[in-house]
């Protein structure tokens, strides 16, 4: 009966650091976007626009692949 009830937290634990991952996720890949434009001296910010999408794109594949490896247990 323990090990069921550690397997319930972990599942918790996991879901409830899902967000802080994703918003981690975006800032980084937004964060490289700006230096991008910066370097490159890029007008119209789109390499910021492209790496905030790929890093949203990025965390939702992270977070659907860990929920299938979470209901697969």
């Amino acid at each position: 009966m323990e090990n069921k009830e550690k397997k319930k937290v972990n599942k918790w634990i996991v879901f409830t650091s899902m967000p802080f991952q994703m918003g981690i996720t975006i800032y980084l890949f937004h964060w490289v976007g700006k230096w991008l434009d910066k370097t490159l001296r890029v007008e119209g910010e789109w390499w910021m626009k492209c790496c905030t999408l790929l890093g949203v794109v990025v965390s939702l594949y992270y977070f659907i692949k860990q929920a299938n490896y979470i209901s697969k247990k």
